[in-house]
This record gives C-alpha cells, structure tokens and sequence, in this order.
C-alpha cells in the first residue's frame, strides 16, 4: 500500500496531447525522484493512447525533462476521484471539470491561480489560463511551458500544505 503517499495530482486540459503532458513531466521533474506525490495527466475530450505533441516533447527535451512515454487519457469520474488535487489550465477547463464532476469542485484548481501576485479577479477574465498552443509553432510551445514552469513552485508548495492522499475517497 502507498503509505507514504502524500497526494495525487491532475493536471487536465483538452486533448491531453500538449499543456497537461507538459505539466505533468515538468512537475514530475520537479519532484526529483520523490516518490510522496502521484502525478498524471487527462484531458475533458481526448483521442486515448496518443503521444505527446511534437513540440511539447522537444520543448521539454531542451531543459532535460522526458515526456516520450506519456499517453493520452480521457477524464474519468474514476480519474476524478482518486485525485487530491486537480488543476485546470484553464478557467473553462476548471468550469467545466466541476460542471461533470461536481464532487471534484473543492480540489479543482487553476494551475496559475496559486502563482504570487494572482488576483481572483484575474481568473474570470481569463488572465491565468495558459494558452493552448497546438497547430502554432515551435515559440508558443516554449511560452506555454514557461507558463507552466514558473507556476510549478506555489503548486508544489500548496499541494505540500494541503495534501494527503489518505483523505481521498476510493
């Protein structure tokens, strides 16, 4: 059993293909080998089983973080459920995760609403949402991991405080 287990992380967008892989491969970088926190990745309308974007993987490859492996998944109640904490890319992506799955709603978070200096306001004007970038080029691809980047350290931190996987349902 995972005893040890301190919280299971949802990084969701849509297709699963870009900015969730990205998250989930940087923040599992980030972790650096410490294995108290689960990460994944799924999408609210996905084509399962597909690899990564090209340019999420070459973006990632450039500061040293592999996302090769990863696959697409769709959002399931189930994924939903063994979550501690879920976090959206962006406003619509979190609305919508609490409209589906309505019990997710106290853990479901914006990805960038923890950075310093976020207002509330910002979220609902779509000022925290990190872009997606699939079909442009290789740039956008960077800024949305610099997006995601240099959320990282207030997400580790907040899942850090807040997290336990103990008290999660089944």
């Amino acid at each position: 059993h995972e005893g040890n287990l301190m919280a299971r992380i949802l990084f969701v967008c849509t297709g699963n293909v870009c900015r969730s892989p990205m998250a989930e491969g940087l923040f599992r970088a980030a972790l650096d080998g410490k294995d108290d926190i689960l990460v994944t990745s799924a999408g609210l309308s996905v084509m399962e089983g597909r690899p990564p974007s090209e340019h999420s993987v070459s973006v990632l490859q450039e500061v040293g973080v592999d996302i090769t492996r990863q696959r697409s998944s769709q959002l399931t109640e189930q994924l939903a459920k063994q979550a501690t904490h879920i976090f959206a890319m962006t406003q619509g992506h979190k609305e919508a995760i609490e409209m589906i799955f309505p019990f997710a709603k106290e853990k479901t978070f914006l990805l960038r609403e923890l950075a310093h200096g976020a207002e509330p306001d910002d979220a609902k004007h779509g000022l925290l949402d990190v872009p997606d970038p699939i079909g442009m080029g290789r740039d956008a691809y960077e800024a949305t991991r610099d997006l995601i980047r240099e959320s990282l350290p207030a997400v580790l931190e907040f899942v850090r405080e807040t997290g336990s996987a103990d008290t999660s349902p089944d």
